[in-house]
């Protein structure tokens, strides 16, 4: 008779008690945590009705203390001015009254338009007036005038303001603002509400607020600035911060600090705060008693819930212990069996015949010893075939291992598949390659189109039509990346005698990569990653064939030359790479873009309509123009691009022709000034204009490499004082093949966008230095300034390079004169700083040009090394006529004087103008009045020597 419900019964009913006990345990926890957090939370409400209280209350008394201070006469008699005068004083006065006796700490008063008439104030509490007078006007602004009203203000700590209108005794109206530190406020509200309060202030709000450290709490960047019980509130707060941070304060129920128990609300002022500053207000109130009686409730519910399922675990265990005895024998006897021990097995099966009852565990016993017995006998019948087994086994192995070595070592792929595809065995090499759980072979294809060509080619050799199958495909490898591979499949009978295919490959993927490399290689510019001149004309042939309309576009990066000169060729690198990551995110997939060579680059733009050209180009432009960050100077650099276009077949049939008048364009934005972009125009004198330019290059080219076409011209400058000449400037001029004069105003912008400015400074700086030393040689003696670019003012050579001529020919330093011109293209300022201070401290001259054009020469002036300063000659011209000038140029002289500098006046005239410079203070005078610049230095040498 079976008895197991009886067992399953009880164990039911001991799992349902378990359960019910510990729903109850977990609902008493539950109402004991709720009831505390109600608790604590219907505590921050009351925390912050009183502080609202306490401040309407400190509202309603300073209220009352303004208008009693309005009453004082002299308050009444502010009107009057000689009362007005003398008002801070008398406030000072009845503040140091009020301070004492009301605790005031701030009285001011105000018009009814909110003007300041005078104020006093504990100086001590309020360090920065400024920010207090702006704070009282924002408060007024915000407030109104009509009621009283107040508001709260934090600085060096915190105060209650209120703001009173009334009546003068003239009937006009005015304000009244007093305030008072709220330092009472949390002491009343200690003793109000038995709990503490802090006042927390961001660090950094004014100098030397709080003296000493321990006020401070770095980790809330905050200080404290009052709190009620201040020495074991600040010993509270200072543990507290290493615990928590400040945003985490208010989240937390209760903090244990020593043998207690705390928690912190953060509480707001309700009133309109004014000034930057806003403080914390945290609570701290003692939670010891209520949370161990919280604490005492949880442990009790607790204990009691483990009392009751330890009972029910007894009960439970006694019921159960003696069938757990006969399983655990027959758990026993089980375990013997893996291990053959059979008649151990049999003897720790217990037999209990006086059992009136048969249950589970009785068949149980019952079977285990029939099983038993069984295994007993087949293990003794197995023992016998397993010897006879082993020969042949040890034969079987060899030859397998053998095998197995043998293809392992092998360079080859080995698969051995079914016609489904299913891997039935690889050899090492291709688990290595694909050891991702995948079984099956057609999984590892790349592309369905090479998995559909296998398949069909395998049906070829499944019918018998072929015998051997090659072909090439894609693998995907293990990490993601395809593979390329030679395989070839045959058919082959495996041990059970059925057609499997044996499929061997070759890893044919670095061979197609360098393949890949070499063609990539051939059509890009490896720097930038996008096309070559080679794919440029691939590109721009295959519009030409097809005969539609479409548009070139020509790139060139400006000064370009100059940047790879002071920044090196590492940040042109990084400027031409930003511009062809531009170029591809601004053109469209149809476009193709490539870098010709240089700072260079193309656009082919196929389907390009002559109405959407300019707009492309526009919005090109714009994104191309960018900025670039210097790392060792820890700055950045702007550079810009010109940009010229021709139109497919407008402006052209052909490639070169295109290419020309793409190039032409693309010159005559940049003469526009650089950063600009033009459509190429046949019919403008655009092209001239380009073919001047070409040929001033190449005329200048000549002319840096001949002694005739370039000649130095001096111009004298007078000493007004001593009516003789000081020294000369050089000036460059030019002429053509033919004798013809090139003007400098045509070919200095030409040799500045062809990057020769600096070749021609050098060119000067050279010749200028030979003549004096040949000069000196004959018995002149004489100085020489020399104008230099801003180009070569900005390279880094410059300074020894300049050492070097006058070292070479013995030169004295002060004899040579550098005088800076293009100042508004000077980009890396420091740099010119530094070299004309070097040169400076060898002895060499500085002069300013144009100095009062704008308003950076000024800024020049403070920190140059200058020894002369030239006025500019718009000021100069028409001197005598012209009051206002006349004004302007003896400021700028005395100004220039102040740092110990000359002035040096150009386009003098006539002998009206000398004189009138020599009244203003003017120090050296320029012109065709004085002298026109000419060859002939050494006729003007005689000329001052005999004068």
């Amino acid at each position: 008779m079976l008895l197991s419900l009886k067992w399953k019964a009880v164990v039911f009913l001991s799992l349902v008690l378990i359960v019910v006990t510990g729903a109850w345990v977990i609902q008493q926890i539950n109402r004991t945590v709720a009831n505390y957090e109600n608790r604590l939370a219907e505590g921050k409400v009351r925390q912050q009705l009183t502080l609202d209280q306490l401040l309407d209350d400190n509202f309603l008394r300073l209220s009352q203390v303004a208008q009693l201070i309005t009453e004082i006469p002299g308050i009444q008699r502010a009107t009057d001015l000689a009362v007005r005068s003398g008002l801070p004083q008398d406030l000072g006065k009845q503040w140091v009254l009020l301070n004492i006796n009301t605790g005031i700490d701030y009285i001011a008063l105000y018009s009814i338009n909110r003007e300041p008439m005078g104020n006093a104030f504990n100086q001590t509490q309020f360090r920065s007036p400024d920010a207090l007078q702006t704070a009282v006007t924002d408060a007024m602004q915000t407030n109104g005038r009509a009621v009283p009203q107040s508001f709260i203000y934090c600085g060096f700590g915190c105060s209650q303001f209120v703001i009173e209108p009334f009546v003068l005794e003239n009937g006009a109206e005015a304000l009244i603002v007093v305030a008072q530190s709220i330092a009472d406020v949390i002491q009343r509200f200690q003793q109000l509400s038995g709990d503490d309060l802090a006042v927390l202030l961001p660090l950094g709000s004014e100098p030397d607020q709080i003296p000493g450290e321990d006020r401070i709490f770095e980790n809330w960047e905050s200080k404290l600035w009052a709190a009620s019980q201040f020495k074991d509130t600040q010993t509270l707060l200072t543990f507290t911060e290493n615990v928590h941070s400040l945003d985490q304060l208010d989240s937390e129920d209760a903090l244990a600090f020593g043998n207690q128990t705390f928690s912190f609300n953060f509480l707001s002022f309700n009133y309109n705060q004014s000034g930057d500053l806003r403080p914390y207000l945290v609570t701290v109130s003692d939670e010891t008693r209520h949370y161990d009686t919280m604490v005492n409730s949880l442990k009790t519910s607790l204990l009691t819930g483990l009392l009751a399922l330890l009972a029910s675990e007894i009960a439970l265990l006694l019921l159960m212990l003696g069938p757990l005895r006969r399983l655990a024998s027959v758990v026993d006897a089980l375990n013997f069996l893996p291990q053959h021990e059979y008649q151990k097995a049999l003897s720790v099966i217990e037999r209990d015949s006086s059992n009136l009852f048969q249950d589970e565990l009785s068949l149980l016993e019952n079977s285990t010893r029939f099983v038993t017995r069984e295994l007993e006998a087949l293990h003794i019948e197995v023992g016998e075939k397993n010897r006879s087994l082993q020969d042949q086994i040890a034969i079987i192995s060899r030859s397998r291992a053998f095998l197995e070595r043998l293809i392992d070592s092998s360079h080859l792929f080995i698969v051995i598949q079914t016609f489904d595809g299913e891997i039935l065995s690889s050899n090492s090499k291709f688990k290595k390659m694909f050891s991702r759980p995948v079984h099956n072979f057609n999984d590892f294809f790349a592309s369905r189109k090479s998995l559909d060509d296998f398949l069909q080619k395998l049906s070829e050799i499944k019918n018998s039509s072929r015998d051997v199958l090659q072909f090439d495909c894609e693998f995907v490898s293990d990490r993601g990346g395809i593979i390329y591979l030679d395989w070839t499949c045959c058919i082959v009978e495996d041990e059970r005698g059925q057609s499997v295919i044996l499929t061997t490959g070759i890893d044919l993927t670095q061979r197609k990569r360098d393949e890949e490399a070499l063609e990539w290689l051939a059509n890009n510019d490896p720097l930038t990653g996008i096309g070559n001149r080679r794919s440029f004309q691939t590109d721009l042939g295959k519009v030409l064939d097809l005969e539609c309309e479409g548009a070139i576009v020509f790139i060139d990066v400006d000064r370009f030359k100059q940047i790879n000169d002071l920044y090196g060729h590492t940040i042109g690198d990084q400027a031409l790479i930003q511009i062809a990551d531009s170029l591809r995110k601004s053109v469209r997939s149809s476009d193709s873009i490539s870098r010709l060579a240089g700072d260079e680059f193309t656009i082919v733009l196929p389907d390009m309509q002559r109405d959407q050209l300019p707009d492309f180009l526009a919005k090109l432009s714009g994104l191309l123009n960018g900025q670039l960050l210097i790392p060792t100077e820890g700055r950045t650099i702007e550079y810009n691009v010109s940009v010229g276009a021709a139109l497919i077949p407008e402006h052209g049939a052909t490639e070169q022709e295109l290419i020309v008048h793409a190039d032409m364009a693309m010159y005559q934005a940049k003469k526009k000034g650089g950063g600009q972009w033009q459509i190429f125009d046949p019919s403008s004198g655009d092209l001239a204009d380009l073919r001047r330019d070409h040929d001033l290059s190449s005329l200048l080219r000549h002319a840096l490499n001949r002694d005739d076409l370039f000649e130095l011209n001096f111009q004298p400058i007078l000493s007004i004082k001593h009516q003789t000449v000081s020294h000369y400037e050089v000036l460059l001029r030019l002429r053509n093949a033919n004798g013809e004069a090139v003007f400098p105003n045509d070919f200095i912008p030409a040799a500045e966008r062809m990057g020769l400015i600096q070749l021609i400074d050098h060119w000067v700086l050279e010749r200028a230095i030979d003549r004096m030393s040949t000069d000196r040689f004959a018995g002149h003696s004489y100085s020489l300034s020399v104008n230099v670019s801003a180009p070569t003012l900005q390279s880094p050579e410059f300074p020894t390079r300049v050492t070097d001529l006058l070292q070479s020919y013995a030169l004295d330093p002060a004899l040579l004169v550098i005088e800076l011109t293009e100042t508004a293209y000077i980009e890396n300022f420091q740099m010119v700083l530094n070299n004309l201070k070097d040169l400076s401290n060898n002895g060499v001259m500085v002069a300013l040009d144009d100095f009062g054009v704008g308003f950076s020469s000024f800024s020049y002036l403070k920190k140059l090394p200058l020894s002369y300063v030239k006025l500019d000659g718009s000021y100069i011209l028409g001197l005598i006529e012209n009051p206002d000038n006349q004004v302007f140029v003896e400021s700028l002289t005395r100004m220039v004087n102040a740092f110990g500098m000359e002035t040096i006046a150009e386009f003098v005239e006539d002998a009206e103008t000398l004189a009138k410079l020599d009244k203003l203070g003017v120090a050296y005078a320029q012109g065709y009045f004085i002298g026109k610049p000419t060859p002939q230095l050494e006729d003007m040498l005689a000329k001052n020597e005999h004068a």
